[in-house]
């Protein structure tokens, strides 16, 4: 047996060429695509990037929280980390939470080896747009309010790792 729960998950359709996991649907692609198609989006606008992203991000993270707090009866805490782990067995980095907070509607996460700020190599400011709406759209679906969150650190940036503060907009 696999310590990677998504792999053990995993259905490969081969009739219509689908791979899902809970009978949702997921495509295996390299952070370089990701990063690739950001880079191209940057040269016209970093803040087209950035938001377009964040958006992508956000609506995948907020659909998993929803479905799979709803399918497996999770609670908040038992969401947060079963998002932070399904973010590492599908290879984005090593998640860990910092502080979740409900009264105050803060949720602040550490990803050490983010594969996108990898596969982006060196920038001035934080790059991985998509695992920030992710954290936005599981912390709506926690707090039950439209979230943002920042990306205060950023190992693309030279920090040692990304960290990301989410709360109510």
């Amino acid at each position: 047996m696999n310590e990677n729960t998504i792999l053990d998950q995993l259905v490969y359709d081969p009739a219509d060429g689908k791979l899902t996991y809970r009978d949702i649907r997921y495509v295996i692609i390299r952070p370089e695509t990701i990063v690739g198609f950001q880079k191209a989006i940057e040269q016209h606008s970093r803040k087209s990037a950035r938001d377009a992203l964040f958006q992508g991000g956000y609506q995948g993270g907020y659909l998993s929280a929803q479905k799979f707090k709803e399918m497996q009866n999770l609670s908040d805490t038992q969401t947060i980390n079963f998002m932070m782990t399904m973010g590492a067995e599908i290879g984005w980095g090593h998640f860990e939470l910092i502080e979740y907070d409900f009264e105050s509607h803060n949720l602040q996460i550490r990803v050490n080896h983010s594969a996108f700020a990898e596969a982006y190599g060196d920038a001035t400011e934080g790059v991985c747009h998509l695992i920030n709406g992710v954290l936005s759209g599981l912390a709506t679906v926690l707090f039950r309010r439209n979230c943002k969150g920042s990306e205060t650190r950023c190992l693309a940036k030279g920090d040692t790792h990304c960290l990301f503060h989410i709360s109510e907009k």
